[in-house]
């Protein structure tokens, strides 16, 4: 027994990498607009539509075929709603193509008649669901690593017994009996998720197609690429992960590195010089992964520091299963009976384009280290290496996060400038309505010649707001209206001093104002003067 031990470890992507989830983006949740998956949250798209657009959606969705029109609707304003995604994904030039030229249009009729569209199921790898970063989780990093160990101590042995099945042979290479899981030395491995580290960016991702090649141009049939679209973590990104391992019994950090590094190395060296492949790979990629394995790489695996895992969807059925056991159902055409082989005819890999002649890439592989300090020389080697790869990755990432970054300072300053002009538009139009009820009650309170004092104010101030600093001439309505209500306060016996002084004020305020008069000449002829008795 060893005593319990933690290492911080390291996680480098050195190809694309899918471990499912049992997600996809929904129609209903993204946008493709320039190259980019926009993923949309539905609280900001129902505060982006305006009331007429989220009425048409409800139809939409409640319509005996949805999905097109939905598609449709969204593809519409696609310029639009990308401007409030809240995640970005890079897509594949030919998958865009694609989405701009079936998405929303009917593809084919099935055979009750019905229009088929193309649904776009885009497969998400795994992620956090507070910011969609994606991380590996610890169940698939201790899978590939229990694979390997089991290969490790098989030491590529045929099994014992025809008929042992996959569950004895773990038990008799591991060292327990039936029902007793507590002897199972994997009990003591203990493995966290792999998540992006707190001062570091979330790696990037891309939906690429994963199509399947055949090892030998004599096996005929090549399968076409999945109807299902992956997204991957990008290949080449170094230390993109953090997790921790802890080993708690007898299997130790150095053993488990020999055990994933004699397992997996030579599969990813076979597959890089394999006859049929390695015209298909991406040459710098290629160049840059045997140069490392090589060089630096190799050595970090020579002195225990790290090792070589193969994770997620389309790993390959040879990094599942163990040498000397391994027995891989080879599908049959032509009702033929399926046929098994120690190898497989054919291998998945990631594409950007439709007809996968080149540039290809394989799934899943990635690079765990605790390299200590003797050793970090090498661990900087490395990256230096891969970052000559990665570099233009990151900075179109990079470029984007912060276009996207300012468009959202951009918009909740926007959001808080409109939230600022209601409120603003609210209190004035509280103001005015505590000013028409004031009004109104002081109106009701007013005498009826008060009340008629009051409307001839009140009509100067609209005639003054509509003359905007001009005059008219002697005689005007305003000028006329101003001599009847002199005249009414003169000969009305209902007419009190305090009324009169009102009307005498009144019309020496707003009679200079609005007409082309002397107002000494003015109170005169309107005998004002009388008013003030």
């Amino acid at each position: 027994m060893m005593a319990p031990h933690s290492y911080p470890l390291k996680i480098s992507t050195l190809s694309p990498v899918h471990i499912g989830c049992d997600e996809v983006f929904e129609p209903t949740n993204f946008v493709i607009n320039e190259g980019l998956l926009h993923v949309l949250d539905p609280a900001d798209i129902a505060a982006e539509l305006d009331e007429k657009e989220k009425q048409q959606l409800i139809q939409l969705a409640d319509s005996r075929q949805p999905i097109g029109s939905i598609q449709h609707f969204f593809k519409e304003r696609r310029a639009r709603l990308a401007q409030i995604a809240s995640q970005w994904v890079d897509v594949a030039p030919d998958i865009a193509h694609e989405y701009e030229e079936k998405s929303g249009k009917p593809q084919q009729r099935s055979g009750d008649g019905r229009t088929v569209y193309n649904l776009f199921p885009m497969a998400r790898t795994a992620f956090k669901p507070l910011d969609g970063a994606p991380y590996l989780p610890g169940s698939s990093l201790k899978g590939a690593i229990r694979t390997a160990w089991l290969n490790y101590q098989n030491r590529g042995k045929p099994l014992l017994e025809k008929q042992e099945s996959p569950t004895q042979l773990q038990q008799r290479l591991l060292g327990y009996q039936a029902g007793k899981f507590e002897n199972d030395p994997f009990r003591s491995v203990a493995l966290a998720d792999a998540r992006v580290p707190d001062d570091r960016m979330a790696p990037p991702t891309r939906i690429i197609y994963a199509v399947s090649k055949k090892k030998k141009p004599s096996e005929r049939g090549s399968s076409p690429e999945l109807k299902v679209f992956l997204e991957t973590v990008r290949e080449t990104m170094v230390d993109a992960f953090a997790g921790e391992l802890r080993l708690t019994g007898r299997i130790g950090w150095q053993s488990l590195c020999d055990a994933c590094n004699a397992f997996y190395r030579p599969q990813l060296e076979n597959e890089l010089d394999h006859e049929q492949f390695r015209t298909l790979f991406d040459p710098q990629w290629r160049t840059l992964i045997k140069q490392l394995l090589a060089g630096e790489l190799g050595e970090l695996m020579k002195t225990r520091q790290g090792f070589l895992l193969r994770v997620g969807k389309h790993s390959g059925a040879e990094s599942l299963t163990l040498e000397g056991v391994r027995s891989i159902k080879i599908k049959t055409p032509n009702g033929k009976p399926d046929q098994y082989r120690p190898t497989t005819t054919e291998k998945r890999f990631a594409s950007t384009t439709r007809a996968a002649t080149s540039h290809l890439l394989p799934f899943g592989w990635i690079w765990v280290h605790a390299c200590d300090d003797a050793h970090q020389y090498l661990a900087a080697a490395v990256q230096n290496q891969v970052n000559k790869y990665a570099t233009p990755i990151l900075e179109a990432h990079g470029e984007r996060i912060v276009a996207a970054d300012e468009r959202i300072a951009n918009r909740a300053k926007a959001r808080e400038e409109a939230v600022r002009r209601q409120a603003e538009a609210a209190a004035a139009e509280q103001a005015k309505a505590a000013a028409q009820a004031a009004r109104e009650a002081a109106l009701a309170a007013m005498t009826e010649n008060q009340r008629r004092v009051e409307a001839f104010v009140s009509r100067c101030v609209r005639r003054a707001e509509q003359l905007r600093g001009g005059k008219e001439n002697p005689n005007a309505a305003i000028h006329n209206e101003a001599r009847a209500l002199v005249k009414a306060a003169q000969e009305g016996a209902d007419w009190t001093i305090n009324e009169k002084h009102a009307v005498a004020d009144a019309i020496e305020e707003w009679l200079p104002k609005l007409v082309k008069v002397e107002l000494k000449e003015e109170r005169k002829k309107l005998k004002l003067s009388a008013l003030r008795l």
